[in-house]
């Protein structure tokens, strides 16, 4: 079915705005009586709708089974990303959503070329954001925010997670050896640097505030590259232990070896 972004989600009848509207008759040619499935990113919830009325400007819908939507639970991941130039913003933002992140915060480091962030940007980051979960059946969206000067988005990180560092150094360890040390109820925060990577100052400054440097492979990755691995192997790790929990629940509590032996 259809999934659509609408505003301040209610049951019963509401009028969509322009785009919505054209979005809805125009490119995908829905008439009255025709239904799709209405979400709110914002509020995280979603409902069957069908539309009372095609006329353009504003169509109009009739909204009901109001729900929360389908979000991903526990295994919360935070990105901390130096601010890229062009579209890698938008790009990054694109696939921290598909890929569950939490939160999106843009770091400025000494390397980074692009610095100001005018509310153009964050409008379209946030339209990326919206149009990557709708595709993906993701019911909410990331918080995007920033960008903050690096020493400042450290000291927000809370203390009991586990902070991850993108870099090279003498002590990085592959990221699925870090990861065995992540647990449901505990924030993962993954750092990654601009194009050239952090300075020795930043890493050392990064790694007193509890990161540990972890690799991604023998090669080297574009910054919005590297977001996008490490997204990856960090869900991926989440949702094998996800199903691993309800084999459990699902077993009473005994061991795949138990069940072997029982």
């Amino acid at each position: 079915m259809l999934r659509v972004p609408v505003a301040s989600l209610r049951s019963g009848e509401m009028a969509l705005d322009e785009a919505t509207s054209r979005y809805v008759v125009r490119v995908h040619r829905l008439r009255s009586g025709a239904e799709f499935l209405a979400f709110d990113p914002e509020a995280a919830l979603e409902g069957r709708a069908r539309i009372a009325s095609d006329r353009l400007p504003n169509a109009s819908i009739l909204v009901d089974d109001v729900r929360p939507a389908a979000v991903l639970d526990g295994w919360s991941i935070s990105l901390l990303q130096a601010v890229g130039k062009g579209d890698k913003p938008e790009q990054v933002v694109r696939d921290a959503t598909v890929l569950g992140a939490r939160r999106v915060l843009f770091v400025e480091t000494e390397r980074c070329v692009a610095r100001a962030v005018g509310d153009n940007r964050r409008q379209r980051e946030r339209r990326v954001a919206v149009e990557a979960a709708r595709q993906a059946g993701r019911g909410d969206v990331p918080e995007v925010g920033g960008p903050d000067p690096l020493e400042e988005a450290l000291g927000s990180v809370d203390p009991g997670s586990l902070r991850l560092v993108c870099a090279w150094h003498p002590d990085t360890v592959p990221l699925l050896r870090a990861l065995a040390a992540w647990h449901a109820e505990q924030e993962l925060v993954l750092l990654v640097g601009p194009e050239g990577g952090l300075t020795a100052s930043e890493l050392e400054l990064a790694m007193e505030r509890g990161f540990t440097p972890i690799g991604l492979g023998p090669l080297v990755l574009r910054t919005e590259t590297a977001a996008t691995v490490a997204l990856g192997v960090a869900q991926s790790y989440a949702d094998a232990q996800r199903l691993q929990e309800d084999a459990s629940r699902l077993s009473g509590g005994r061991s795949s070896d138990d069940l072997a032996h029982g």
